[in-house]
């Protein structure tokens, strides 16, 4: 029996396919919220603070306003 052979089962992927890789930008630390701020907001840095706004058809990426 060859035991090269997969079954029809099996989890090997073909090699034409790649893993999947992450991009994750360098990332330098700016100013942060107060302590009770960030509570509320749920981050205590304000470049990740993006609230959800209803009804707004917007691109938050280029209208953030940092308060």
């Amino acid at each position: 029996m060859d035991q090269k052979k997969y079954s029809e089962y099996s989890c090997m992927l073909e090699p034409k396919y790649k893993l999947a890789r992450a991009y994750v930008p360098n990332q330098v630390m700016g100013r942060i919220f107060e302590p009770r701020e960030a509570l509320k907001k749920g981050t205590l840095f304000p470049e990740l603070y993006m609230p959800y706004k209803y009804g707004k058809k917007r691109d938050y990426y280029r209208h953030r306003k940092y308060r």
